[in-house]
């Protein structure tokens, strides 16, 4: 069976030296293997593409017969790497905590420790916004950090 530490060691490598980065493997007992991928600028289906044939390339279908998809993180995932994080320093995100639930804001700053939210104003009706006095600096331990998508 084709393990997870062996497909990520071959993205690893092919990689390397580009401004993209892998994001997550996840390889199921049928030998479905879905690879996502971010970039410190964007991915393309041109990147996702050379990376497939480079995996393909690395393994042998005819000793493991498997399906291999390559994909973008995209603006649906959860931020799971302090790379993708920095991407987003001074951009709105939205935060979900056990605590308080979801919220959105700027993502000011964030450490080992703490993430840094500057929040969005309230809406309290069509015409008016309450500011809220200062950031929220909230624990790393919490559930997810996505890019906030604002029409």
């Amino acid at each position: 069976m084709i393990t997870k530490e062996q497909v990520s060691t071959l993205c690893e490598e092919a990689l390397a030296g580009t401004d993209r980065f892998l994001v997550e493997v996840k390889v199921k007992p049928s030998n479905v293997i879905e690879v996502y991928i971010d970039s410190d600028t964007a991915v393309n289906i041109d990147h996702c593409a050379e990376l497939s044939r480079f995996v393909n390339e690395k393994l042998d279908r005819d000793v493991e017969d498997y399906e291999l998809s390559v994909l973008s993180w995209g603006l649906s995932g959860a931020l799971k790497m302090d790379r993708q994080l920095q991407k987003y320093v001074d951009k709105d995100v939205e935060v979900k905590t056990k605590e308080t639930g979801k919220m959105q804001g700027k993502l000011v700053r964030f450490d080992a420790e703490q993430v840094e939210i500057a929040p969005a104003p309230k809406k309290t009706s069509k015409k008016k916004a309450v500011e809220e006095q200062g950031n929220l600096i909230l624990e790393r331990k919490i559930a997810e950090v996505k890019p906030a998508i604002v029409f």
